[in-house]
């Protein structure tokens, strides 16, 4: 029991010095982007100052977006191909 308490202690361990790794490999990217611009952008600068739980929440709505998007997409197509259907059946 003490050695399986120990070995998950050791993986949440590594899984938040992974995480922590990856928000700093993260952080110097926007830096890098930054100063690649020549002038810091206001957007850039706004990411890097968030919390975890707001770029959590912040890419949850993009994703939302998207799925959205491609909903509308695909409706827009299928009234597109209904209303060509229609249009060939007015030519005859």
């Amino acid at each position: 029991m003490e050695e399986q308490l120990d070995a998950m202690d050791a993986a949440i361990e590594f899984r938040n010095e992974s995480i922590s790794s990856k928000q700093n490999e993260l952080r110097r990217s926007m830096v890098r982007l930054t100063a690649a611009a020549g002038k810091p952008h206001h957007g850039l600068a706004k990411l890097q100052s968030l919390s975890v739980s707001e770029m959590k929440s912040l890419l949850s709505r993009y994703f939302d977006r998207v799925v959205d998007l491609r909903d509308l997409q695909r409706r827009l197509q299928m009234q597109r191909a209904e209303l060509e259907v229609n249009w060939l059946c007015v030519d005859l």
